[in-house]
């Protein structure tokens, strides 16, 4: 299976195309308060002329503001961040295009199979990261991949796995094979400073998803 690459956090255009240049499949940026928000006309400048899919990140977001962005900005996945409730996205799904990926934060007693069963028909994708009070995402927090265990083997047709959580390319391979995600989610793990990108760590990032999954 090919694992996909995404590149998240993105600020600057010049690391939008060092992603795009070393193999990445998505471009994240993000809209939500933080070190790495990004308003819709910086976020422009940031794809603009780039061929990977554009991922905007949005947490507890008004339903008619991510949906104007998300047409507006041409996004391929609206990334829901934060406290979105089942309906709110399959609203969002319905309302344009794009896919849907629904974060869940792997806090301690997380109840990850009813979890899953909730959103599995709303979105197109489940995110799994490290749960952290630093923040939503971006923060690098890691955790126990086994605790997806008997998550993936009931993993439900169709829905993306999407792994994040302090990755890095040192990591990625045992992550890739412990999990087997259809796709990796790195921000901070790629970072010289926060939300600059690199470009050395980017390349080596995406080389090791490569050589492992083909």
């Amino acid at each position: 299976m090919r694992v996909e690459a995404k590149i998240c956090g993105l600020v600057r255009a010049e690391d939008a195309r060092v992603a795009v240049a070393a193999g990445a499949d998505y471009l994240g940026v993000i809209f939500a308060p933080g070190p790495r928000c990004r308003d819709p006309e910086q976020a422009a400048q940031i794809w603009a002329g780039l061929e990977g899919r554009r991922v905007g990140v949005f947490v507890d977001s008004p339903l008619d503001a991510v949906s104007e962005l998300a047409g507006a900005l041409d996004l391929a996945v609206v990334q829901l961040h934060g406290s979105e409730d089942p309906s709110f996205c399959r609203e969002i799904r319905e309302a344009g295009p794009w896919s849907v990926w629904k974060a869940l934060r792997m806090a301690e007693g997380l109840p990850l199979a009813e979890a899953i069963d909730r959103y599995a028909d709303v979105v197109d994708g489940i995110l799994v990261e490290g749960h952290s009070t630093a923040g939503h995402g971006g923060v690098g927090a890691i955790f126990d991949w086994s605790r997806l265990d008997d998550a993936r083997e009931m993993w439900p047709k169709g829905l993306k796995l999407i792994l994040a959580g302090g990755l890095t390319s040192e990591n990625v391979v045992a992550a890739i094979q412990t999990v087997r995600p259809h796709v990796v989610d790195v921000s901070s793990g790629v970072e010289s400073e926060p939300g600059r990108k690199d470009p050395k760590a980017v390349k080596v990032f995406i080389d090791a998803v490569r050589g492992n999954s083909g």
